[in-house]
Order: structure tokens, then sequence, then C-alpha cells
């Protein structure tokens, strides 16, 4: 083995993708101890013990953030960890065994033409629970105090699911997006980046009713129709927006970028109402920008607000956000494909920045129509700069319609 390896390479020989890699470097769980001159990442031999470390922990069930203060811990040395795996994998070794002469046993009654005793089958459905034991009690405990701290969340996710099946409501008017961004938001919080624990609950409810679960309850019909929801959402995040200077001001692209720009360097890898609100406020020349200063919002008080709530979500390496640019959030894309309405109402040719606050104030609008969640750029402005979007809204609407008479 070389003493210094790549990412991609590492990768390859251990299983694990790229991106965890690079996940596991941006939490500080495994940083590589070199870099070569163009800055990527080279992992020395003390770097994959440590690797090996991580896995076999995962293995046993820890979550990564416990991972992060068992390789402080003497008590998990790596020697004793490697004992403790190969204690697991000898008791599933011993399982698989057990289970495979219990079906040998059926196989060759039932090839025999002979009676299946009931017991037979009694105990290898018994023996088939126990090996494909969704999640270890560890990380059912780890979930589980995780859950309580999503609790009322989740309730309100599933009341807009109902509400939405009982009213079959238009997926266009972003319903389907807010559901499946509370869902996305409860699980990175949940599973805080470990895509075991994920396949875990998803096979759960995929498998089993969802009613079993000691927490998050939900009958079949509605996690059926949330995977639709996230479905939806997910195609819509393909469709290009078609920005260019045919339909939108100069001063709206700067204020586009800026929201891409501000939100790769916090680190997040998509824009939602909340980036451009604040493209808006560095941007600062436009009427929407002079408007919110004028009842003291600032592009400082913006930041820190965005900061503040996007505090939970779990930030992407600085190699990715780097790369390419961020795609916009379904409720983004909606704010832009109610800009464009708003805008040809008012007589306007062009898309200015100016519409681009009111397509976040006609979205609001939109969905507490429909009893759902307001989004982050909403949250800021009601909640933390106390601010009537009402009365404000229709100062908004003046001001486009005396600069474009």
């Amino acid at each position: 083995m070389s003493n210094l390896m790549k990412i991609g390479e590492l990768a390859k020989q251990t299983g694990l993708s790229i991106r965890t890699l690079h996940y596991y470097d941006a939490i500080e769980l495994l940083s590589p101890s070199n870099r070569n001159e163009s800055g990527h990442r080279l992992y020395n031999d003390q770097d994959i013990i440590r690797l090996q470390h991580i896995l076999s922990l995962r293995q046993l069930g820890f979550s990564l953030s416990e991972i992060h203060e068992c390789l402080e811990n003497p008590e998990f040395s790596l020697p004793k960890v490697i004992e403790l795996h190969c204690r697991k994998v000898r008791e599933q070794m011993k399982l698989s065994r057990t289970l495979l002469k219990r079906l040998e046993k059926i196989a060759h009654t039932l090839q025999t033409n002979q009676e299946i005793a009931v017991e037979h089958l009694m105990k290898a459905m018994e023996t088939m629970t126990i090996s494909e034991q969704y999640m270890t009690a560890q990380q059912e405990t780890t979930l589980e105090t995780r859950f309580q701290e999503k609790k009322a969340e989740w309730q309100e996710m599933l009341v807009l699911a109902q509400f939405q099946m009982s009213q079959d409501a238009d997926p266009h008017i972003s319903l389907d997006f807010a559901l499946a961004e509370y869902w996305r938001n409860i699980m990175k919080f949940l599973i805080r980046g470990d895509e075991e624990l994920y396949q875990f609950l998803a096979k759960m409810y995929h498998q089993e009713e969802a009613e079993t679960a000691t927490w998050g309850t939900m009958d079949s019909a509605t996690f059926d129709y949330i995977l639709k929801a996230i479905a939806f959402s997910s195609i819509t995040e393909d469709i290009p927006l078609q920005i260019s200077e045919q339909n939108y001001t100069k001063e709206a692209i700067k204020v586009i970028r800026l929201a891409q720009n501000t939100m790769k360097e916090l680190k997040y890898d998509v824009v939602g109402t909340e980036a451009i609100l604040l493209g808006l406020m560095i941007e600062g020349q436009s009427i929407a920008a002079q408007l919110l200063k004028q009842v003291g919002i600032t592009n400082t008080k913006v930041k820190h607000q965005i900061e503040q709530r996007l505090a939970n979500f779990i930030p992407i390496s600085e190699e990715i956000t780097t790369a390419f640019d961020l795609p916009f959030a379904p409720r983004a894309k909606r704010v832009l494909e109610l800009t464009k309405k708003e805008a040809k109402q008012l007589g306007n040719s062009c898309i200015a920045p100016e519409h681009l606050l009111l397509g976040i104030l006609k979205e609001t609008k939109e969905v507490e129509r429909f009893g759902q969640p307001i989004g982050i750029a909403t949250r800021i402005l009601r909640e933390d700069c106390q601010l009537n979007l009402q009365h404000f809204e229709q100062q908004l609407i003046s001001a486009i319609i005396k600069n474009n008479p």
C-alpha cells in the first residue's frame, strides 16, 4: 500500500463514496493528514487506520457524533472495537448458519412431498426476523432521542400531508414542495449524514406498517403520499429556470448571483428564499432594498438570522460548493415562477429585484391559504424583523408602479 493515497483511490478500495469521505472531512471525523500542491486530499496509513476504527464503530451501531467521542475514549480503542466487531460478526454468522439449516430442512420436506410442520416454519420466520433487524438498540435509542427534538415539526408535517390528501391539492401551487422540504429537514436532523440509518427507516416504513415504530407513527397511505411529494419535488429541481438578460434586468441577475455566492460562502448546498432576500440586501440599490432599509432591515441582520435559522442544517464541504452553481430549492423556484407572473401583471417586460421580493410575498400568501408553513425569508421579515407584510406589499407595489409609469 502506498504511504499516501488520493481520495478517489481510497474510495475505490474501501467501497465508500467520495461524497462520504468529503462529509467525514467536513465534520472533522476523518481529515486527511496531507494535501498535494493542488490541494487534493492525501491519506496516510494512520488516516486509513482511523477510517477502520470509524467503520467498525458504525457497524456496532454508533452515530457519527458518538463516534467522535469514542475515538478519544480509551475504552473504545481500536483493538477493543475490532474485538467487539468480531463478536458481532460471529453472532451474525451463527444466526445465518441457523437460518440456513432451518431453511434446508423446510426445502427437504417440500422436495419429498412431506407435510411441513408449522413449528419449523415458525422457527425459520423467527430467525429471519432477528437476522433482518432494522437497526441496533443503540441506533433506536439515538433516533428516539433525536426525534423528541423534532416531534412538533413531525406533527406539523403529518397535518400538512393529511390536509393535502383530503383536499387533493394541486401540487403546482407548491404544497408538495413544502411537504418534501419538511421531510428533508427532519431526516437531515435525525440521521446526521448516516445513510445506513436512512435506509433502515425507509425499509421499516416500506415493509412494515409504520404504526409499529416507537416514534414518528404514520399510516402507510400518508407515507406513500409524502414519498410522492418528494418525487415530484425532485423532478422540478432538474427544470432549468432560463435566467438571462432577455427576461431579467442586470440588477436582478446580480441579486441571484449574490444569493448563490453567499450561500456557497456559508457552505450550504441550495438557494432558498432566504438567499434571495440576502442577495437583495447585499445588492442594496434596488427599490426593494431601499424600502427594506427604510424599515430598519439590513443585510447584516438578514445574514445573521439566516445563520441562526440554518444552524441545524449540515453544511457541505468547500470543494463541493466551489464546483458548480448551487441549485434552487423548490420553494425558491416557485417564488421565481410567481415573480415572472407579477412582473407581467404590473406591465413590466423584465423581472427586476423588486419583483423578486414581491414573489416572496406572494408565495407566502399562497402557502398560508392552505395552512402550510412559510419560508425562511418570510420568517425573517415577519418574526425576526416584525414587518407587517400586507402593508409592506402595498408599499412595494406602489413603488414599482411609480417607478414604471
